[in-house]
């Protein structure tokens, strides 16, 4: 089965042991995660309150960015928000990232336990989808759209869209085991592939972040597999490292 949940509450945690995962969170963690891995850093962990965050980086033996938001700001007192372009070579290159944000990373915590996680955006949309493919026939595959304080997303459906799109493309087979959520999924985005900028900002995501004064995010993060980077979690953690 290859299936989008539209939110981490519907998830079935007895499906997670047998299923490889992916967690999207196009505006902004998944987006940011990918970023900051792709220029450098060593690892992103990540946590589900600022606390946790601040205490794991104050006792951290090696250079550690503390980096997070809520209701789209910066954390007080962290080194980093949650915009993908504050994470730079020369921010984040040989350090590691302790990342708490108002969505993403409560989604991965509700999904740690899977047999495999990965963190999918719409820029590793086309890597992630690779990684996935040698296990598509052996275990479920479950794309998790982290949405917007519980409810559904339409950057994060449109993100599962473009990894599912990726994943049909690469083994051209019509019998692969789309569900029908993944099917609407993946047309959603096909209908908006070469659109994608003006499309994340239709949905509240998009819209909180232009309320806040981010609109520029949007742009970094509709730039469809411009990092193919692998983002995989160590078995049963939320330690989040780029797959050589």
């Amino acid at each position: 089965m290859i299936d989008v949940v539209l939110t981490p509450t519907k998830l079935d945690p007895f499906a997670l042991p047998r299923a490889q995962v992916v967690v999207i969170d196009v505006l902004r963690a998944s987006s940011t995660i990918v970023t900051a891995l792709a220029n450098g850093a060593t690892q992103v962990q990540l946590f589900a309150e600022p606390e946790e965050a601040a205490a794991c980086g104050s006792k951290a033996s090696g250079p550690v960015r503390t980096a997070g938001e809520r209701k789209c700001v910066k954390i007080p007192g962290f080194d980093l928000g949650n915009s993908p372009g504050e994470f730079e070579p020369h921010t984040v290159g040989g350090a590691g990232v302790f990342l708490c944000t108002t969505n993403g990373t409560r989604a991965a915590a509700a999904a740690k336990s899977a047999r495999q996680m990965y963190i999918g955006s719409l820029l590793n949309a086309g890597a992630t989808a690779k990684a996935l493919l040698p296990r598509i026939d052996e275990l479920d595959t479950l794309l998790i759209p982290a949405g917007t304080d519980g409810r559904e997303s339409l950057e994060d459906f449109l993100g599962a869209g473009a990894i599912l799109w990726h994943i049909l493309g690469g083994t051209l087979r019509p019998n692969l085991p789309f569900t029908d959520t993944a099917w609407m999924a993946y047309h959603a985005f096909s209908a908006v592939r070469n659109h994608l900028r003006p499309a994340l900002r239709l949905g509240i995501g998009g819209i909180n972040l232009i309320e806040n004064g981010f609109e520029d995010d949007i742009d970094r993060c509709a730039e469809l597999d411009s990092k193919p980077v692998v983002a995989r979690a160590a078995e049963g953690t939320l330690s989040i490292f780029r797959e050589a």
